[in-house]
């Protein structure tokens, strides 16, 4: 009997304290299925400078810039968005031609495709505060619907795997 006063109180508690219809609310479905658990941003060198502002986001757009980063291995891939999803940028991103930034690190490069300038692509990843930049971006990209894979070379990986541990001068030295 003093069992059930108990659950019978708890579950009192709990309706008072407003906390029923978050008790009850089946979880919200990710944005895509290409979504990750975990910490969004493994593999990223220098996490300390980026905020996540959303988990995962999914967005579209034209692509407009490719460049490949010699010193963390990334790839840099400029997306003009699709009109209605000016609400991912920031001010920041007027420095980058009003394009939103997404970031393939090394470590996904062997299954995130790397699309062509002009092509028209869908991208997931987390949605992140560059505070370093001032801007806005995905990274890293986790899957990108267009696109070439470029597997990382071994060079790039290591470079990255010395980054990521915090021989950062190590990795300097080495560019000569």
């Amino acid at each position: 009997m003093k069992s059930r006063a108990l659950v019978l109180g708890a579950l009192a508690a709990v309706v008072l304290a407003g906390g029923y219809r978050a008790a009850i609310r089946p979880r919200a479905a990710p944005p895509s299925l290409y979504c990750r658990s975990g910490d969004p941003l493994v593999g990223v060198y220098h996490q300390s400078r980026l905020v996540v502002r959303s988990r995962c986001r999914v967005a579209s757009g034209t692509v407009e810039v490719v460049k490949f980063e010699a010193y963390d291995g990334d790839v840099h891939v400029e997306l003009r968005l699709d009109e209605g999803q000016s609400g991912l940028l920031s001010s920041g991103n007027d420095r980058l031609g009003g394009n939103l930034l997404l970031e393939i690190v090394p470590t996904d490069r062997a299954r995130v495709p790397i699309p062509r300038v002009g092509s028209r692509i869908g991208v997931v990843g987390p949605l992140v505060d560059d505070t370093s930049h001032g801007w806005r971006e995905i990274h890293p990209a986790w899957a990108i619907s267009s696109g070439t894979i470029v597997p990382a070379s071994a060079e790039e990986l290591r470079r990255l795997r010395l980054l990521l541990s915090g021989a950062e001068g190590a990795a300097e030295e080495d560019d000569g």
